[in-house]
């Protein structure tokens, strides 16, 4: 009976063509539309602008310093209100200021400060600008010192007079530091949340506008079932489309280890689907997913802690967050996806999400079973 069951919901499934263009439409729009602009990892070649009101040895030097470097990509104007205009219509993200007798001073050995404007509206922008800058501005400073240290006689040592301890950095899980593995696994994460949602909500609430009763031949434990079949089947779609076959296509790193990353995500899985039948009683119409998503995904995407650090909430979005699947879905599969964590690191997630999976299995039964008494009745 639940295979009868299952194939009678699937004819009606694909004979809904919203609910076709939501299941199927959206993970190959967002697939597309979110990964693409990240694709390059790091923004290169961003505008600014060099206002050399010196146009000395030194200057020169600097401003060709700036065009080495990568991420930037030097214009020149004569005027700093030249430059803020550009600034103010986005044609620059940067200025920086080399003032009159910069060099001179410098051959007077007369500390120089280099002005540097940056547009903070943008972060990507303003991290790779002012790093930029920033990196050519302590380049050229810390030659020009050991220049002079030579002069003096200091010979080899000038280096390490210059600098006696030196640092090295190393970008652990991300090496280039790009934002598309930290961000874009998250983003899938919710992206399945958000479907699998609204889907059962769009079926549940067609078949209350045309007040259709399940059917007396069906159980309730058997409609619990077939619901929760047909609705796995199309997350195992998602696992296969979006963290199997998208990662690979954009080069994405991580994720190698599929099965315990699939064990994780089947029961995420099985919590959101439960979660959403759950819900799915006050989804009384076919847009009231749809609207209900809408309104809570943003609030949601930051309360589990992938943007905005948990300790910094109030404690009462601490404990709610706890309640849903999504919180343990992001962290637990993000940390094995981007750092490689094994299953026995992320245990306290794939605990917290096991217990969401029991709790609304059990509450969208209830629910199930509720409204199927409630018919019999009537």
């Amino acid at each position: 009976m639940i295979l009868k069951f299952i194939k009678r919901e699937i004819r009606a499934l694909f004979k809904d063509a919203g609910f076709l263009l939501l299941a199927i439409g959206a993970p190959l729009f967002y697939s597309v539309f979110y990964p693409f602009p990240y694709s390059r990892d790091i923004a290169r070649d961003i505008p600014v602008a060099i206002v050399d009101q010196d146009n000395s040895y030194y200057s020169r030097q600097l401003g060709q310093m700036l065009r080495a470097e990568e991420e930037i990509k030097p214009f020149n104007f004569a005027t700093i209100e030249e430059a803020k205009q550009a600034l103010e219509k986005s044609k620059i993200f940067a200025i920086l200021v080399v003032q009159k007798d910069f060099g001179k001073n410098i051959l007077k050995n007369i500390p120089q400060t280099v002005r540097i404007y940056t547009d903070g509206v943008y972060p990507i922008y303003y991290k790779q600008t002012t790093a930029s800058l920033q990196r050519a501005i302590k380049t050229m400073s810390a030659g020009i010192e050991i220049k002079k240290l030579q002069a003096l006689g200091t010979g080899n040592a000038a280096m390490t007079l210059r600098s006696p301890i030196s640092f090295g950095v190393k970008n652990l899980y991300s090496p280039v530091g790009a934002y598309r593995n930290y961000l874009v696994p998250a983003v899938f994460v919710a992206l399945v949340h958000q479907i699998l949602i609204i889907i059962i909500g769009l079926r549940v609430g067609t078949l209350y506008e045309k007040k259709k009763r399940f059917s007396a031949i069906f159980k309730p434990y058997q409609i619990w079932f077939g619901n929760m079949f047909i609705y796995l089947t199309f997350a195992l779609g998602y696992f296969i489309y979006l963290f199997i076959l998208i990662y690979r296509l954009y080069g994405f790193s991580g994720g190698t280890q599929i099965l315990p990353w699939f064990l994780f995500y089947l029961i995420f899985a099985i919590a959101t689907i439960g979660l959403g039948l759950t819900l799915a009683n006050i989804f009384k119409e076919r847009e009231s997913s749809v609207m209900f998503v809408a309104v809570t995904s943003i609030p949601l995407l930051f309360m589990s802690g992938i943007i905005w650090p948990v300790w910094k909430m109030p404690v009462l979005i601490q404990i709610f967050r706890l309640c849903v699947p999504l919180t343990y879905g992001i962290k637990g599969m993000t940390q094995m996806f981007i750092i490689g964590a094994p299953l026995r690191d992320v245990l306290p997630y794939l605990y917290g999400c096991s217990g969401l999976a029991i709790i609304f299995s059990l509450t969208s039964y209830l629910v199930i079973r509720n409204r199927f008494n409630l018919q019999n009745k009537n």
